[in-house]
């Protein structure tokens, strides 16, 4: 009894303070349809633009389901109205100013081979944060990737960037295992002035130093850097980025660079060595200290196998370095005059046997085409021959039957008007025959043509008068034509 009337009373309190609630009916109806939980009671009647007002501990227990239990007697007796007003009705937001704190920027210029890359960050991010941002642009992944340049030194991917105190602006530079060390080449710690590096495999830098025309090839330096040695910084920025090395070496020489700082890299190292120049330069290597780097290896490519000319170690001078890069290239260069000449001498061989080969060609050719016109002409000779042989066939058979179909030549002595026809042929010989006067011109037409001289290609002549008897009508007779008792006809060819 004691607990429900406790309960509704300070519901009561509490809502009148904030809300002007004061039926006591009301309040316990409220509380009700919270399952008497005081505070969701009390948010459920505070106007909403005032805000929940219980504290982070209890709106945890709110959203897992649990109830605040009702405060004891002794407290809600022993405190005061005026701190259990402070303590859950809303303040008037205009009687306090709240100054919220921006976060500083921090600005990055990050380096990647020939790339650059402009980052923005909140001071209080990670630095793997960098590294994902540069995973997405340079699609390299963040457990292959190293960010160089902190003036800290290394830092690990979940060091936050307030801790290191850095500055507004901050330049880094990017590496992973396969390429040279970018503290050898970048600008932010040795200028402008540096050996140009090649961009791939040590495989794809010998090839392009070792297997091209002779008169092109290049010694290949391969730079071994090791961030650990205290003559890097030295080596790189004295020797390295001189003017007359730079200059020496990117005449002469194919350049590629290998960080081997970290033991993996070194393993990966010694296993292309192994490979490309055999195990002898592969112990070479191994033998080196830490503080015997960085290292320049020379080497020239040779017919059999690779041969490494020279190993400079860290502790020399430009004038000591240039003169071994120098007497490399006077051996370098009596081998490659060797070359030049052998492949100056197989280019001369070849060049004659592909002419020979050529000259061998065209007259294949020519023959081939001088035998695919014979075969035309003999062809088309057989395709004439055959035409003439069925032109003469179809002749033959239309003169046998213009001769067949023939009427039989009457007798000297029949009582029959009788008609004497001597025809002169183009080859002068004569075709003699009788008709009948009352035979048609046609019959003495077909008789012409049964002996070779048909109507379409001769023509039938009068000696006198000349007349052309062919351009008579077929269907008059001899006697109406006048050719009786006897005529002497000759064979003309049309035209």
């Amino acid at each position: 009894m004691y607990f429900s009337l406790v309960i509704p009373l300070l519901f009561l309190f509490f809502s009148q303070a904030c809300t002007g609630i004061d039926n006591i009916a009301e309040a316990i109806t409220l509380l009700e349809l919270n399952n008497w939980d005081l505070v969701a009671a009390i948010n459920g009647v505070i106007p909403q633009e005032n805000g929940i007002l219980q504290s982070q501990s209890e709106a945890a227990d709110a959203a897992a389901g649990g109830s605040v239990p009702p405060p004891s007697s002794s407290s809600s007796s022993s405190s005061p109205a005026s701190s259990s007003t402070s303590a859950f009705c809303p303040v008037n937001p205009s009687s306090r100013h709240i100054v919220e704190r921006q976060p500083r920027m921090l600005n990055f210029r990050v380096e990647y081979r020939q790339r650059t890359i402009e980052l923005v960050l909140e001071e209080g991010s990670t630095v793997g944060e960098i590294k994902k941002l540069l995973e997405a642009d340079l699609g390299i992944p963040v457990s292959k990737m190293q960010l160089k340049g902190w003036k800290s030194g290394d830092v690990s991917d979940s060091t936050v960037m307030r801790s290191l105190h850095l500055p507004k602006n901050n330049s880094l530079y990017v590496l992973t295992p396969d390429i040279a060390p970018t503290a050898s080449t970048s600008k932010n710690r040795y200028g402008e002035t540096h050996p140009m590096f090649f961009i791939g495999s040590l495989e794809a830098a010998s090839q392009e130093a070792f297997y091209g025309k002779a008169r092109d090839r290049k010694l290949l330096a391969i730079y071994l850097h090791n961030d650990d040695s205290v003559l890097s910084n030295v080596f790189c920025s004295q020797m390295m980025c001189a003017d007359s090395i730079v200059s020496y070496l990117s005449q002469n020489f194919i350049t590629w660079a290998w960080d081997v700082t970290k033991e993996a890299n070194k393993a990966r190292l010694l296993t292309m060595c192994t490979r490309h120049f055999g195990s002898v330069v592969t112990q070479t290597i191994r033998t080196y200290k830490t503080d015997q780097f960085p290292l320049l290896l020379i080497v020239m490519g040779k017919r059999t196998s690779n041969e490494v000319l020279n190993v400079i170690q860290g502790n020399t001078t430009v004038d000591e370095l240039m003169m071994r890069l120098m007497g490399a290239m006077e051996i370098f260069t009596a081998q490659q005059q060797e070359d030049i000449k052998d492949e100056d001498e197989r280019e001369a061989r070849e060049t004659v046997k592909r002419e020979q080969d050529e000259a061998y060609r065209v007259s294949l050719e020519a023959d081939r085409k001088k035998r695919e016109v014979q075969e035309r002409e003999e062809a088309e000779q057989v395709r004439v021959e055959r035409m003439r042989k069925e032109q003469e066939d179809e002749k033959e058979a239309i003169r046998l039957s213009l001769e067949q179909a023939l009427p039989p030549e009457p007798d000297e002595d029949s009582v029959e008007q009788i008609s004497k026809l001597r025809i002169r042929t183009p080859s002068g010989e004569f075709l003699e025959r009788r008709f009948l006067g009352s035979c048609k011109l046609q019959v003495l037409f077909d008789f012409v043509a049964s002996k070779g001289y048909p109507f379409e290609e001769f023509k039938l002549l009068t000696t006198f008068p000349r007349k052309n008897i062919t351009q008579l009508d077929s269907g008059s007779t001899l006697l109406e034509a006048k050719l009786f008792p006897q005529e002497t006809l000759f064979l003309e060819g049309k035209e």
